[in-house]
């Protein structure tokens, strides 16, 4: 439908606003098309369409131009310093980017900033690094690559890089945009030895839609693993021993089927007080013991841990039917409870581990007559 405004009137204002596209670096082009047009005896229309015509045209060379600027970054980044970009007649601000660049392509090759100065660094490097083009193969290897993979450096150039790292997948690192710590194994050089594992790292070269191809960095890790599985070999034999240590200073000893004594030898921490109350809370459960003698003889000095644990092993053996002797108490334990203010009133004491089972056993005797 008709908006109200003439189609010469629409027509006009379309080839203004083609003008002023064509303004800026294009205005001769596309003035010398619309009057060419003109002079063929066209009208407005046709005069639009050469305008548009040219705005197409100058899209075009601005994408080939752009291309042409970013090979000339990529060879720049790639260590290439002889490419240089083309410069064309229009001196417009694409040819000021490519003088650009090609000056400083022939800085770098005039500097110390080279390719063979960089493949130095790379020959100086502990680790073994590769540059691997996007398809496989590798183009670029340190001499550290050529000990680890038992190859010349100057021989591996070439080779497909998953013939040394079989199921590294190239195009999945690229469209990731690289991969940190890949793990892989290696043959030894003396078949009797076990295979060396390895870590790859992966850099992705440019932009993942045109990439360069892949930094591969690559350690050898084998001594590291059996560090570890050293450390963690070390640290259960330690919890076997402190298990076994715990076990230790917390024996169990059966006299008669009625009657347990727990001998107690060093220092009485929370931690080995709460052993404590289990492992005797256990044993006279599983026995039905009527009697279990503690004996602290052993225990050179009675802290506030020690204390607590005897009074919940006095209290929770008397739960389960059973009651406690405490032998070994020598005056110091005595002052040593008077000055915690503590008391142990549910258990019986006794100065020696002879009068308490003697004490014990009269009492298994009497029960049993």
């Amino acid at each position: 439908m008709a908006n109200g405004r003439g189609a010469d009137e629409r027509l006009a204002e379309l080839t203004s606003l083609l003008r002023e596209l064509c303004a800026q670096g294009y205005a001769e082009q596309g003035a010398a098309d619309e009057q060419g047009a003109a002079d063929e005896g066209g009208d407005e229309l046709d005069a639009a369409l050469a305008l548009a015509r040219t705005l197409s045209e100058r899209r075009a060379n601005t994408e080939q131009r752009l291309h042409e600027l970013q090979d000339m970054i990529v060879a720049l980044v790639s260590f290439d310093y002889l490419s240089r970009a083309p410069i064309s007649d229009a001196n417009d601000m694409f040819d000021g980017m490519a003088a650009g660049l090609n000056m400083l392509a022939e800085e770098l090759s005039s500097s110390t900033v080279s390719r063979a100065y960089m493949l130095e660094i790379l020959e100086s490097m502990d680790d073994a690094v590769l540059v691997v083009d996007p398809e496989g193969p590798i183009m670029t290897a340190n001499h550290a690559a050529g000990v680890l993979l038992g190859a010349a450096s100057d021989g591996l150039p070439g080779q497909a890089i998953t013939e040394h790292f079989p199921g590294l997948d190239i195009a999945a690192l690229i469209a990731a945009g690289g991969g940190r710590d890949l793990e892989f194994e290696l043959a030894a050089a003396d078949p009797h030895d076990p295979p060396r594992k390895v870590s790859l790292t992966a850099s992705l070269m440019g932009e993942a839609d045109q990439s360069d191809g892949l930094v591969c960095v690559v350690r050898d890790i084998s001594e590291r693993l059996r560090l570890e599985a050293e450390r963690w070999r070390l640290r259960e034999a330690v919890q076997r021993q402190a298990i076994l240590v715990d076990e230790l200073s917390t024996p169990l000893i059966p006299i008669t089927d009625e009657l347990l004594v727990m001998p107690l030898i060093g220092p009485i921490d929370s931690q080995r007080s709460g052993r404590m109350v289990e492992v005797l809370l256990t044993g006279i459960a599983a026995r039905r013991a009527k009697l279990a003698i503690l004996d602290i003889t052993g225990v050179r000095a009675i802290g506030p841990d020690a204390v607590d644990g005897i009074a919940r092993a006095t209290r929770a053996a008397a739960l389960l039917g059973a009651e406690v002797l405490l032998t070994g108490v020598r005056p110091d334990v005595v002052t040593s409870l008077l000055e915690l203010d503590t008391t142990l009133d549910q258990a019986r004491a006794f100065g020696s581990l002879q009068a308490g089972i003697f004490a014990a056993l009269e009492r298994i005797l009497a029960r049993t007559d």
